[in-house]
């Protein structure tokens, strides 16, 4: 399974493909190369830089996400690939054709798995989480009272302190949440494509101007695995994000994750979890995998 995520931190540089490799070069100068069968995404953080079309087909054809981040380290665009799933048109078919009472239940067990995974995160904190666990239980089908908008209040401050607040324009420690959230976004884009799932058609997004609506929503329960990682690290992670931090977050993407009874790399556990919600869309299935937090001892940043 692919696990290298390539970031490109400085400007000016040129992307391009020869033989089996992304190259990397400076003025005509080569700096690096990674072999494109061990490539998961390439995350570009700067502006000036350039990449080939030669390139951009063959990352396509491997599934490999090119995530561009803009101001903050928020993800600007993500390349997917159109096709590349045998079972795509009945995927998509039965995706969209998703009776509303099954969409509304897939909703409840999203937020129910991401608040369970917020609660876990606080008791390891050492602050309790019960509220919490209360509020998982009280999630109906659809959400209809935001129990997930509920936990976030409660869940923020007592991770990171009252004055906390997420602002994804801020700098410092949001910034880091920016950057670590655009890296598992990118786990779930690929999972999501490797599924032969539409990323437009969702469970509960439904910005119209965002296509990856329907991986924002599966993205949701990984999230606080995100959180754990960057709660579990160093003051760095507070202050300005430094190629050599970025780097270290960037390799939660080989974290060990649980998913029932097995433990996966999150970068496949996002796939596994997809092709699950993929079964429930095909009527295979009335449940579909999603994650718990990970093991103390697989979370801590280098």
């Amino acid at each position: 399974m692919p696990s290298q995520i390539v970031e490109i931190t400085t400007q000016g540089l040129h992307l391009a493909k020869d033989r089996g490799f992304l190259q990397v070069k400076d003025r005509g100068d080569l700096v690096g190369q990674v072999s494109l069968d061990d490539i998961l995404a390439v995350i570009v953080g700067v502006q000036g830089c350039s990449i080939s079309t030669v390139l951009m087909d063959q990352l396509s054809q491997r599934n490999i996400m090119l995530v561009v981040c803009g101001k903050n380290y928020l993800p600007s665009s993500l390349v997917m690939p159109v096709a590349g799933h045998g079972r795509q048109f009945q995927v998509m078919r039965a995706q969209v054709n998703l009776s509303e009472p099954r969409r509304k239940r897939a909703w409840q067990k999203v937020v129910r798995a991401k608040i369970l995974n917020q609660a876990e995160l606080l008791t390891r904190a050492g602050t309790n989480g019960k509220q919490l666990v209360r509020l998982a239980d009280m999630v109906k089908s659809g959400d209809p009272a935001n129990c997930e908008a509920q936990a976030a209040r409660i869940y923020w401050q007592r991770l990171f302190g009252n004055e906390f607040r997420r602002d994804h324009d801020a700098t410092g420690l949001n910034a880091a949440l920016n950057y670590i959230y655009a890296v598992i976004r990118s786990c779930v884009a690929r999972g999501v494509s490797a599924a032969g799932l539409h990323p437009s058609f969702s469970l509960c997004h439904k910005n119209p101007q965002n296509p990856l609506n329907l991986v924002d929503d599966l993205v949701e329960p990984f999230r606080p695995v995100a959180d754990y990682r960057i709660w579990q690290g160093d003051a760095r992670c507070f202050q300005e994000l430094s190629p050599e931090i970025k780097a270290s977050l960037s390799s939660i993407a080989t974290m060990a994750i649980p998913l029932k009874e097995e433990t996966s790399p999150l970068s496949l556990a996002a796939v596994k979890v997809c092709r699950s919600f993929a079964g429930y869309c095909l009527g295979e299935t009335d449940d579909f995998l999603l994650p718990a937090l990970p093991a103390a001892s697989d979370v801590s940043i280098p």
